[in-house]
């Protein structure tokens, strides 16, 4: 549930849910850029919905883990899939203009580790929750 600044990662995956499988920046970053070699769903919707929620569990195999994260907030500033990040942006209803700018600066950035610190120095959990 929602707490503050935060919520599950349970709660957080059933909004995402209710949301279109693509948007505009993050469908183009997929095409221009690329996506994660990680990702085995169709769509970053079905890609964010089961990861979220597989967050609240204690995983299996490579991403199994001590204790179940619970917090939403720490999932999304420990995704490491640009595309995911911008998904979660337009899904949430971040003002397009922003999102633009976390692209380019995403684009711009390299690698995807710091593609992702680039839209999250734009586009903060804070906004996330805020446009929701």
């Amino acid at each position: 549930m929602a707490s503050g600044n935060d919520m599950s990662c349970v709660a957080f995956s059933h909004l995402l849910r209710f949301k279109r499988s693509h948007y505009p920046y993050s469908d183009k970053y997929i095409r221009e850029v690329g996506n994660s070699p990680d990702v085995r769903s169709r769509t970053e919707k079905q890609h964010m919905v089961q990861w979220f929620a597989d967050n609240a569990t204690y995983g299996s195999g490579a991403y199994s883990r001590r204790k179940p994260n619970n917090s939403a907030k720490d999932c999304f500033n420990k995704l490491e899939n640009a595309a995911s990040l911008l998904w979660i942006a337009e899904a949430a209803g971040v003002e397009e203009p922003i999102v633009a700018a976390a692209f380019d600066a995403a684009r711009q950035a390299g690698d995807y580790r710091r593609a992702c610190g680039a839209i999250r120095q734009i586009i903060t959990w804070s906004m996330i929750i805020e446009s929701l």
